[in-house]
């Protein structure tokens, strides 16, 4: 993983990646939208945490595609 400075993007993160639930939820949509909304705005940490994200094998599939049509590519996993 990678360190993240910006609190804001690692608590995004986070509330996508430590999620328990089997199935997605409101707060994981809302999160991969905010961290979007940040890349598109010049975060570069947004865009890595995004990257990270599409590739954490912890991460819901439905997400992971959702977080993959964000990038626009497909992430080979670890």
């Amino acid at each position: 993983m990678h360190r993240y400075d910006d609190e804001n993007v690692l608590q995004l993160y986070l509330s996508i990646k430590d999620s328990n639930e089997p199935m997605v939820n409101e707060i994981q949509r809302n999160a991969v939208d905010l961290l979007t909304g940040m890349a598109r705005n010049g975060n570069s940490e947004a865009g890595i945490a995004l990257e990270d994200l599409a590739r954490a094998p912890m991460v819901h599939p439905l997400l992971r595609e959702q977080i993959r049509s964000v990038i626009g590519t497909q992430v080979r996993a670890r």
